[in-house]
């Protein structure tokens, strides 16, 4: 039986694109180790919004990732490993509502709120997610723990290497 999960579209930035500063190094490597692993397991399917699949898209494109690795990887989105959820105007609308009460990025709701009740796990290395609101949907993990990454910031390590 296959379980569903969601990673965040911050995972697969770094996930794909080559990192432009040394001090980010393990966030990629880490990144990628969890993704390949994720993309491995044959009893793990990867959920996500459809506006989270055009996001991660676009976020790789403006990134610099080639035409031809994009258009292999919308191709992977449609295959049987992926579970792609249509957004609805419920969707949205409580996305708005619940953005407007938090004020964290309508657009993390609209990653989050169409996977409730599909998967059991979101893994994301953005602290808006360790809201009630994203925990009330699913489990939340951090695979890049300990570094948060939120949209506009530079990546933050919340410990010391030991």
């Amino acid at each position: 039986m296959s379980s569903f999960i969601a990673i965040d579209t911050n995972i697969w930035h770094f996930a794909f694109v080559k990192p432009k500063e040394v001090e980010f190094q393990e966030i990629h490597k880490r990144a990628k180790k969890f993704t390949l692993e994720k993309l491995r397991d044959t009893k793990t399917r990867i959920a996500m919004s459809s506006y989270q699949l055009a996001e991660i898209l676009e976020v790789l494109r403006k990134s610099g990732v080639p035409r031809n690795v994009l258009l292999k990887l919308l191709e992977d989105f449609m295959s049987a490993k992926f579970y792609v959820v249509e957004l609805t105007k419920q969707h949205v609308s409580k996305a708005v509502k619940l953005s407007w009460s938090s004020n964290i990025h309508v657009y993390d709701y609209l990653v989050a709120i169409p996977l409730k009740g599909i998967v059991t796990e979101i893994f994301s290395a953005d602290d808006h997610f360790q809201h009630e609101h994203f925990m009330r949907i699913a489990k939340i993990t951090n695979p890049l723990e300990p570094w948060v990454i939120r949209e506009g910031r530079r990546p933050k390590r919340l410990s010391k290497p030991t």
